[in-house]
């Protein structure tokens, strides 16, 4: 017999939500928005019928329906988890017009004296972890709402612990950061 995998770990531990998988293109957006409400309204149930300490897990995806937007406060959000760094797509023609727009703006700008210390291309990278990090932080926001909420927030990505990133995370949260350690760097 297969040793059991994280996920099917989780769900004998508590109920697991998911956000849907459907896209606007694939379903009419009442459809969509019907199924994101279903979804809540069934974690919502479970964390306030579950027993004592059971809660509930609700798994969406960085810049999905559920990651802005909607308030998880109170008992509906104790834990976010961020796994990985939501870059976007570097190669999408979208991005690639961004960056070379940044870009360009960035070399009108920039003293005749040639390049800055950050050189070629620093000003699109740093637009384009501005919005990585944008997203980051809309996340973790999910769950904190008001000045007695709590949650903790686990991020999970070595890249976590550069000054580049952390630098963009909200002071409140780099004040409260604790370096990981143990296996894989996470915190025993």
């Amino acid at each position: 017999p297969h040793p059991a995998s994280l996920y099917d770990r989780l769900a004998a531990q508590k109920p697991i939500f998911l956000e849907s998988r459907t896209t606007a293109a694939s379903t009419s957006s009442a459809s969509a928005a019907s199924s994101v409400d279903n979804t809540l309204a069934a974690y919502a149930t479970a964390i306030s019928s579950a027993p004592a300490h059971r809660g509930a897990l609700l798994l969406s995806v960085v810049g999905g329906k559920l990651s802005e937007g909607i308030n998880f406060s109170d008992a509906l959000g104790r834990c976010v988890v961020i796994v990985g760094l939501p870059f976007p797509n570097p190669h999408s023609a979208e991005w690639k017009a961004k960056m070379a727009y940044v870009e360009s703006k960035a070399a009108t700008t920039t003293p005749t004296s040639g390049p800055g210390p950050a050189g070629k291309g620093a000003a699109a990278r740093e637009y384009y972890e501005n919005a990585c990090m944008r997203a980051v932080n809309q996340c973790v926001g999910r769950a904190i709402r008001h000045k007695n909420d709590y949650a903790a927030i686990l991020l999970v990505d070595r890249r976590f612990a550069t000054h580049r990133i952390q630098a963009k995370l909200p002071g409140w949260i780099r004040e409260s950061l604790v370096a990981g350690s143990g296996r894989g760097g996470v915190a025993d």
